[in-house]
């Protein structure tokens, strides 16, 4: 099982450079014709470069619009939030998208994986379209889908999989391109506890070798315990960052 390392002796963590920086981040909605629905209220916190770091609040209280918030894939209603010094609300959709290509890794609650690609052929297509040949994201898609426990299922479609297998494809898609900061939603929901301890190593050992920022969505107290810290959102506001924790 993977050591919990707290956030204030994680040797990872360049404390003086934040990843991801939001400031009076706001996202209202209209539900109906004049219903104002405020999903993220004034949203501000950090996380630092190499931190390994839960969003946990319960169901409702804006985890998931956050999330995708950061990862440009819902404009703010109002406020800044930058991922490694770039302005997210300042781009525009190609922007944004080029910037997930490049930078982010997303794990989608819901997988989003193409059906009509093999667990392979989802996995390798990111690095297609970052200039990869077929060979060399073959082998590197290979060793990513043998390392999470899929590599006699390469060939399979994903409606040939079952639910916790598509899971390890959209993360194994979500790591492929090395990227700078990873935004997970619910990223182990779907698996039991010896994979969830399996991903969890993965996510730890990346973390550390490569120095990857993670930022995870969950429910899960256990995922929390460890991570570097937890923040905390409830009725769309951050109630806690875990920065006041000194032990």
């Amino acid at each position: 099982m993977t050591e919990q390392i707290n956030y204030t002796t994680n040797p990872n963590v360049d404390w003086t450079t934040p990843m991801l920086d939001l400031h009076g981040v706001n996202k209202k909605y209209l539900e109906g014709t004049d219903a104002e629905v405020h999903a993220v209220r004034n949203a501000d916190f950090k996380v630092y470069k190499g931190e390994m770091v839960a969003l946990m609040g319960p169901s409702g209280s804006g985890k998931t619009t956050l999330l995708n918030l950061i990862g440009g894939l819902t404009p703010a209603t109002s406020g800044s939030i930058q991922i490694n010094d770039i302005e997210v609300t300042d781009l525009n959709e190609e922007e944004r998208t080029k910037l997930r290509r490049n930078s982010i890794g997303y794990i989608f609650q819901h997988f989003n994986l193409l059906e009509f690609l093999t667990a392979e052929q989802n996995v390798m297509l990111p690095l297609l379209t970052q200039g990869y040949s077929d060979a060399q994201a073959k082998r590197r898609t290979t060793m990513m889908l043998r390392e999470l426990g899929l590599g006699g299922r390469l060939e399979h479609f994903p409606s040939e999989l079952s639910g916790g297998q598509e899971q390890r494809v959209a993360i194994g898609r979500s790591l492929i391109t090395n990227p700078a900061i990873i935004l997970g939603d619910e990223p182990t929901g779907d698996l039991d506890r010896s994979a969830e301890e399996g991903v969890l190593n993965m996510f730890r050992r990346i973390n550390k070798e490569k120095k990857q920022t993670l930022l995870l969505v969950t429910h899960s107290e256990w995922i929390g315990s460890k991570c570097d810290r937890i923040i905390r959102i409830e009725n769309g506001e951050i109630v806690q960052t875990g920065l006041e924790v000194t032990s």
